[in-house]
Protein backbone atom coordinates (compact mmCIF):
# COMPACT_ATOMS: atom_id res chain seq x y z
CA UNK A 1 0.00 0.00 0.00
CA UNK A 2 1.12 3.72 -0.88
CA UNK A 3 0.17 6.88 -1.06
CA UNK A 4 -0.16 9.32 -4.66
CA UNK A 5 0.90 12.28 -4.32
CA UNK A 6 -2.16 14.81 -5.08
CA UNK A 7 -0.17 18.08 -4.76
CA UNK A 8 -0.81 18.96 -8.89
CA UNK A 9 -3.09 17.78 -11.23
CA UNK A 10 -6.10 15.44 -10.32
CA UNK A 11 -5.40 11.76 -10.65
CA UNK A 12 -7.67 8.21 -10.72
CA UNK A 13 -5.68 5.31 -10.27
CA UNK A 14 -7.36 2.32 -11.03
CA UNK A 15 -7.30 -1.47 -10.49
CA UNK A 16 -8.79 -4.05 -12.29
CA UNK A 17 -9.44 -7.65 -10.82
CA UNK A 18 -9.16 -10.84 -12.59
CA UNK A 19 -12.48 -10.49 -13.73
CA UNK A 20 -12.12 -7.59 -15.30
CA UNK A 21 -8.57 -8.04 -17.12
CA UNK A 22 -10.83 -10.97 -18.31
CA UNK A 23 -13.25 -8.64 -19.95
CA UNK A 24 -11.30 -5.99 -21.27
CA UNK A 25 -9.30 -8.83 -23.13
CA UNK A 26 -12.57 -9.92 -25.02
CA UNK A 27 -14.18 -6.59 -25.70
CA UNK A 28 -16.83 -6.75 -22.46
CA UNK A 29 -16.02 -4.28 -20.22
CA UNK A 30 -18.02 -1.88 -19.45
CA UNK A 31 -18.79 0.42 -16.04
CA UNK A 32 -22.14 -0.07 -14.78
CA UNK A 33 -21.99 1.28 -11.07
CA UNK A 34 -19.35 3.12 -9.37
CA UNK A 35 -19.15 4.33 -5.42
CA UNK A 36 -17.60 7.47 -4.14
CA UNK A 37 -15.54 7.76 -0.84
CA UNK A 38 -13.32 9.73 1.53
CA UNK A 39 -11.74 7.46 3.62
CA UNK A 40 -8.49 9.64 3.69
CA UNK A 41 -9.88 13.32 3.81
CA UNK A 42 -9.69 15.08 7.44
CA UNK A 43 -12.16 17.91 7.19
CA UNK A 44 -10.39 19.37 10.19
CA UNK A 45 -7.89 20.88 7.80
CA UNK A 46 -11.01 22.91 5.76
CA UNK A 47 -9.61 26.52 7.19
CA UNK A 48 -11.86 29.08 7.12
CA UNK A 49 -9.26 31.59 8.33
CA UNK A 50 -6.46 31.39 5.73
CA UNK A 51 -5.22 34.42 5.32
CA UNK A 52 -5.21 34.56 1.34
CA UNK A 53 -9.00 34.24 1.03
CA UNK A 54 -11.65 31.44 0.49
CA UNK A 55 -10.10 30.27 -3.32
CA UNK A 56 -7.53 28.72 -0.09
CA UNK A 57 -10.16 27.31 2.57
CA UNK A 58 -9.74 23.65 1.15
CA UNK A 59 -6.16 24.29 -0.16
CA UNK A 60 -4.58 21.41 2.38
CA UNK A 61 -7.72 19.06 1.94
CA UNK A 62 -7.30 19.35 -2.02
CA UNK A 63 -3.87 18.33 -1.81
CA UNK A 64 -4.25 15.68 1.03
CA UNK A 65 -1.80 12.60 -0.37
CA UNK A 66 -4.68 9.55 -1.00
CA UNK A 67 -4.50 5.94 -0.98
CA UNK A 68 -3.06 4.05 -4.24
CA UNK A 69 -6.41 1.48 -5.67
CA UNK A 70 -6.47 -1.69 -4.04
CA UNK A 71 -5.57 -4.38 -5.90
CA UNK A 72 -7.17 -7.29 -3.38
CA UNK A 73 -10.49 -8.31 -3.54
CA UNK A 74 -11.72 -7.25 0.11
CA UNK A 75 -10.83 -3.60 -0.69
CA UNK A 76 -13.55 -1.49 0.63
CA UNK A 77 -15.16 2.22 1.21
CA UNK A 78 -15.24 2.67 4.99
CA UNK A 79 -16.86 6.42 4.47
CA UNK A 80 -18.93 5.96 1.02
CA UNK A 81 -20.34 8.87 -0.41
CA UNK A 82 -23.90 9.43 -1.06
CA UNK A 83 -26.27 11.19 -3.00
CA UNK A 84 -29.43 12.33 -3.00
CA UNK A 85 -30.12 13.19 -6.62
CA UNK A 86 -29.56 17.04 -5.83
CA UNK A 87 -31.71 17.37 -3.28
CA UNK A 88 -30.87 21.18 -2.55
CA UNK A 89 -33.10 21.69 0.42
CA UNK A 90 -31.79 18.95 3.26
CA UNK A 91 -31.47 20.44 6.28
CA UNK A 92 -30.45 17.66 8.47
CA UNK A 93 -28.88 13.44 7.74
CA UNK A 94 -30.17 10.81 9.58
CA UNK A 95 -28.55 8.67 12.09
CA UNK A 96 -28.52 5.36 13.29
CA UNK A 97 -28.18 4.15 16.51
CA UNK A 98 -28.57 0.87 18.77
CA UNK A 99 -30.86 0.93 21.56
CA UNK A 100 -28.98 -0.14 24.77
CA UNK A 101 -31.49 0.00 27.38
CA UNK A 102 -34.19 -2.33 28.63
CA UNK A 103 -37.89 -1.18 27.00
CA UNK A 104 -40.64 -1.25 28.99
CA UNK A 105 -43.23 -2.59 27.56
CA UNK A 106 -44.75 -5.88 27.00
CA UNK A 107 -43.96 -8.59 24.78
CA UNK A 108 -40.47 -6.37 24.09
CA UNK A 109 -37.35 -8.60 24.87
CA UNK A 110 -34.30 -6.51 23.02
CA UNK A 111 -30.67 -7.18 24.51
CA UNK A 112 -28.69 -4.80 26.40
CA UNK A 113 -24.70 -4.80 26.12
CA UNK A 114 -22.43 -5.34 28.88
CA UNK A 115 -19.04 -3.68 29.68
CA UNK A 116 -19.17 -2.81 25.41
CA UNK A 117 -20.57 -5.83 23.67
CA UNK A 118 -23.61 -8.16 23.18
CA UNK A 119 -22.96 -10.87 24.70
CA UNK A 120 -24.54 -14.51 22.87
CA UNK A 121 -23.79 -17.55 24.99
CA UNK A 122 -23.47 -20.83 22.57
CA UNK A 123 -25.54 -23.36 24.78
CA UNK A 124 -27.05 -24.17 27.64
CA UNK A 125 -24.38 -24.28 30.83
CA UNK A 126 -22.83 -21.20 29.21
CA UNK A 127 -26.00 -19.71 29.54
CA UNK A 128 -26.79 -21.01 32.91
CA UNK A 129 -23.46 -19.96 33.56
CA UNK A 130 -23.65 -16.35 32.69
CA UNK A 131 -27.05 -16.05 34.33
CA UNK A 132 -25.46 -16.86 37.62
CA UNK A 133 -22.38 -14.37 36.64
CA UNK A 134 -24.77 -11.48 35.48
CA UNK A 135 -26.66 -11.70 38.57
CA UNK A 136 -23.56 -11.48 40.79
CA UNK A 137 -22.44 -8.31 38.72
CA UNK A 138 -25.61 -6.72 39.08
CA UNK A 139 -26.82 -7.33 35.30
CA UNK A 140 -30.06 -9.80 34.64
CA UNK A 141 -30.90 -11.73 32.00
CA UNK A 142 -31.45 -9.04 29.56
CA UNK A 143 -27.86 -8.81 28.74
CA UNK A 144 -26.83 -11.75 27.10
CA UNK A 145 -28.63 -13.72 24.77
CA UNK A 146 -28.58 -17.74 24.37
CA UNK A 147 -28.56 -18.23 21.30
CA UNK A 148 -31.13 -19.97 18.50
CA UNK A 149 -34.80 -19.37 20.44
CA UNK A 150 -33.86 -17.08 22.35
CA UNK A 151 -35.90 -13.75 21.78
CA UNK A 152 -34.40 -11.62 22.70
CA UNK A 153 -32.32 -8.66 19.86
CA UNK A 154 -30.57 -5.87 19.27
CA UNK A 155 -33.15 -3.48 18.81
CA UNK A 156 -31.59 -0.75 16.02
CA UNK A 157 -32.95 2.84 14.98
CA UNK A 158 -32.29 5.31 12.79
CA UNK A 159 -34.25 9.31 13.15
CA UNK A 160 -32.37 12.39 12.85
CA UNK A 161 -30.67 13.20 16.16
CA UNK A 162 -29.73 16.76 17.87
CA UNK A 163 -28.56 18.11 20.87
CA UNK A 164 -30.58 20.92 20.35
CA UNK A 165 -33.67 19.53 20.45
CA UNK A 166 -34.22 21.16 16.53
CA UNK A 167 -35.56 19.76 14.92
CA UNK A 168 -37.58 18.04 17.66
CA UNK A 169 -39.77 15.21 17.61
CA UNK A 170 -43.47 16.05 17.66
CA UNK A 171 -46.72 14.22 18.93
CA UNK A 172 -48.18 14.03 15.59
CA UNK A 173 -45.26 12.59 13.98
CA UNK A 174 -45.39 15.63 11.48
CA UNK A 175 -41.50 16.21 11.71
CA UNK A 176 -40.99 12.80 10.26
CA UNK A 177 -42.83 12.91 7.71
CA UNK A 178 -41.20 16.59 6.68
CA UNK A 179 -37.59 15.93 7.53
CA UNK A 180 -37.53 12.09 6.75
CA UNK A 181 -40.35 10.46 4.80
CA UNK A 182 -39.97 13.74 2.65
CA UNK A 183 -36.75 13.37 1.38
CA UNK A 184 -36.58 9.89 0.53
CA UNK A 185 -34.58 9.49 4.06
CA UNK A 186 -36.29 6.42 5.15
CA UNK A 187 -34.65 2.97 5.30
CA UNK A 188 -36.90 0.19 4.20
CA UNK A 189 -34.10 -2.49 4.44
CA UNK A 190 -30.84 -2.43 5.56
CA UNK A 191 -27.40 -4.52 5.22
CA UNK A 192 -26.60 -6.78 8.17
CA UNK A 193 -23.17 -8.02 7.72
CA UNK A 194 -21.28 -10.74 9.56
CA UNK A 195 -18.45 -13.10 9.61
CA UNK A 196 -19.54 -16.11 8.44
CA UNK A 197 -16.83 -18.11 10.47
CA UNK A 198 -18.84 -16.93 13.43
CA UNK A 199 -22.41 -16.43 12.59
CA UNK A 200 -24.72 -18.73 11.14
CA UNK A 201 -27.77 -16.76 10.27
CA UNK A 202 -29.32 -13.29 11.39
CA UNK A 203 -32.94 -13.82 12.17
CA UNK A 204 -35.11 -10.34 12.31
CA UNK A 205 -38.53 -8.92 12.85
CA UNK A 206 -41.39 -9.68 10.88
CA UNK A 207 -42.88 -6.18 9.28
CA UNK A 208 -46.44 -7.27 8.86
CA UNK A 209 -46.66 -7.96 12.46
CA UNK A 210 -44.76 -5.70 14.10
CA UNK A 211 -45.35 -2.32 16.12
CA UNK A 212 -43.14 0.42 17.60
CA UNK A 213 -45.65 3.36 18.73
CA UNK A 214 -46.25 5.42 21.44
CA UNK A 215 -48.84 7.64 21.81
CA UNK A 216 -49.13 11.38 22.03
CA UNK A 217 -50.57 10.66 25.57
CA UNK A 218 -47.68 7.74 26.14
CA UNK A 219 -49.37 5.00 25.88
CA UNK A 220 -46.81 2.10 24.14
CA UNK A 221 -48.22 -0.14 21.64
CA UNK A 222 -44.95 -2.27 21.04
CA UNK A 223 -44.41 -5.70 19.39
CA UNK A 224 -41.72 -7.13 17.73
CA UNK A 225 -42.45 -10.54 16.33
CA UNK A 226 -39.44 -12.73 15.01
CA UNK A 227 -39.38 -13.99 11.31
CA UNK A 228 -37.94 -16.76 10.37
CA UNK A 229 -33.90 -16.98 9.68
CA UNK A 230 -32.31 -15.04 7.73
CA UNK A 231 -29.96 -16.99 6.14
CA UNK A 232 -26.58 -14.48 5.58
CA UNK A 233 -25.72 -14.09 1.74
CA UNK A 234 -23.22 -15.37 -0.31
CA UNK A 235 -22.18 -11.93 -1.82
CA UNK A 236 -19.40 -9.83 -0.06
CA UNK A 237 -21.78 -6.71 0.00
CA UNK A 238 -19.25 -5.41 2.67
CA UNK A 239 -16.24 -5.81 0.56
CA UNK A 240 -14.57 -8.10 3.64
CA UNK A 241 -13.37 -11.26 3.22
CA UNK A 242 -15.35 -14.14 5.13
CA UNK A 243 -18.44 -11.12 6.02
CA UNK A 244 -21.33 -12.37 4.30
CA UNK A 245 -24.65 -10.49 4.28
CA UNK A 246 -28.51 -10.52 4.83
CA UNK A 247 -30.53 -7.98 4.22
CA UNK A 248 -33.26 -7.37 6.82
CA UNK A 249 -36.22 -5.30 6.58
CA UNK A 250 -37.28 -2.50 9.14
CA UNK A 251 -40.76 -0.61 10.32
CA UNK A 252 -41.69 2.87 10.21
CA UNK A 253 -40.66 3.99 13.94
CA UNK A 254 -43.57 5.94 15.48
CA UNK A 255 -42.33 7.28 18.64
CA UNK A 256 -44.18 10.44 19.06
CA UNK A 257 -43.62 13.28 21.39
CA UNK A 258 -46.17 13.08 24.48
CA UNK A 259 -47.89 15.53 26.03
CA UNK A 260 -47.14 17.43 29.05
CA UNK A 261 -50.03 16.94 31.18
CA UNK A 262 -50.29 12.98 29.07
CA UNK A 263 -51.82 10.64 31.46
CA UNK A 264 -49.75 7.93 30.70
CA UNK A 265 -45.62 7.98 32.52
CA UNK A 266 -44.30 6.45 29.39
CA UNK A 267 -42.35 8.79 27.49
CA UNK A 268 -40.32 8.91 24.16
CA UNK A 269 -36.87 8.85 26.14
CA UNK A 270 -37.55 5.72 27.22
CA UNK A 271 -38.38 4.21 23.82
CA UNK A 272 -35.74 5.88 21.46
CA UNK A 273 -31.73 7.09 21.64
CA UNK A 274 -32.64 9.85 19.32
CA UNK A 275 -33.27 13.35 20.16
CA UNK A 276 -35.36 14.17 17.18
CA UNK A 277 -38.06 12.59 14.46
CA UNK A 278 -37.61 9.00 14.09
CA UNK A 279 -37.03 7.12 11.33
CA UNK A 280 -37.24 3.60 11.43
CA UNK A 281 -36.67 0.39 13.59
CA UNK A 282 -35.57 -2.88 13.58
CA UNK A 283 -34.32 -6.09 15.69
CA UNK A 284 -31.67 -8.49 14.68
CA UNK A 285 -31.10 -11.87 16.48
CA UNK A 286 -27.73 -13.60 15.39
CA UNK A 287 -27.13 -16.80 15.78
CA UNK A 288 -23.55 -18.06 16.41
CA UNK A 289 -22.12 -21.24 14.72
CA UNK A 290 -22.74 -24.63 15.98
CA UNK A 291 -19.10 -25.72 16.23
CA UNK A 292 -18.53 -23.11 18.67
CA UNK A 293 -21.07 -24.45 21.71
CA UNK A 294 -18.72 -27.74 21.52
CA UNK A 295 -15.37 -26.73 20.14
CA UNK A 296 -12.52 -24.68 21.38
CA UNK A 297 -10.84 -24.71 17.76
CA UNK A 298 -11.68 -21.38 16.68
CA UNK A 299 -11.66 -19.80 20.08
CA UNK A 300 -7.94 -20.72 20.02
CA UNK A 301 -7.34 -19.61 16.66
CA UNK A 302 -9.43 -16.52 16.93
CA UNK A 303 -10.46 -15.40 20.52
CA UNK A 304 -9.37 -16.12 23.79
CA UNK A 305 -9.64 -19.07 25.56
CA UNK A 306 -9.91 -20.35 29.61
CA UNK A 307 -10.69 -16.38 30.84
CA UNK A 308 -11.92 -15.89 34.16
CA UNK A 309 -13.67 -13.39 33.06
CA UNK A 310 -16.62 -12.79 35.88
CA UNK A 311 -15.18 -13.98 39.01
CA UNK A 312 -17.54 -16.65 39.37
CA UNK A 313 -15.44 -19.72 39.51
CA UNK A 314 -15.89 -20.39 36.14
CA UNK A 315 -13.78 -19.92 33.12
CA UNK A 316 -14.61 -18.91 29.25
CA UNK A 317 -14.18 -19.39 25.69
CA UNK A 318 -14.88 -16.08 23.79
CA UNK A 319 -14.59 -14.24 20.44
CA UNK A 320 -15.33 -10.93 19.90
CA UNK A 321 -16.62 -9.67 16.26
CA UNK A 322 -18.43 -7.00 14.47
CA UNK A 323 -21.59 -6.62 12.98
CA UNK A 324 -22.01 -4.06 10.42
CA UNK A 325 -25.49 -2.48 9.46
CA UNK A 326 -25.91 -0.12 6.98
CA UNK A 327 -29.04 1.46 5.60
CA UNK A 328 -29.27 0.74 1.80
CA UNK A 329 -31.37 3.87 0.67
CA UNK A 330 -29.64 6.65 3.31
CA UNK A 331 -26.30 4.91 3.70
CA UNK A 332 -26.25 5.51 7.04
CA UNK A 333 -24.35 2.41 9.06
CA UNK A 334 -23.80 1.50 13.19
CA UNK A 335 -21.25 -0.87 14.01
CA UNK A 336 -22.41 -3.36 16.40
CA UNK A 337 -19.62 -5.71 19.08
CA UNK A 338 -20.66 -8.91 19.74
CA UNK A 339 -18.97 -11.38 21.62
CA UNK A 340 -19.31 -15.20 21.46
CA UNK A 341 -18.51 -16.96 24.19
CA UNK A 342 -18.54 -20.79 25.76
CA UNK A 343 -18.42 -22.17 29.17
CA UNK A 344 -15.46 -24.19 29.82
CA UNK A 345 -16.95 -27.75 30.54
Amino acid sequence: MAFLDNSGDIILDAVLTDLGRKRMSEGTFRITQFALGDDEIDYRLYNKDHPSGSAYYDLQILQTPILEAFATTNANINYGLVSFNGNLNLLYLPTMDLIDKEIPAKGVANLQSTGSYYYIGTNKDTVSALSTAFNLNGKGGTNFRSGPGDERGILIETGIHSTSGNPQRTTDLSNQEGFLEANNLIDSNLNVSADSRFIRTIATINPATSKFRLTSNGAADISMTISTGVQLANSQALGVKFFKTAIIPTIISQIAAVNDNAKNANTDSEYSMINGPPGVVTMIYPAPEQDLSTASAKYSLYGKVSQNLFGDGNTYDYIDTTIYVVGKTTGVQVQIPVRIIRKVV
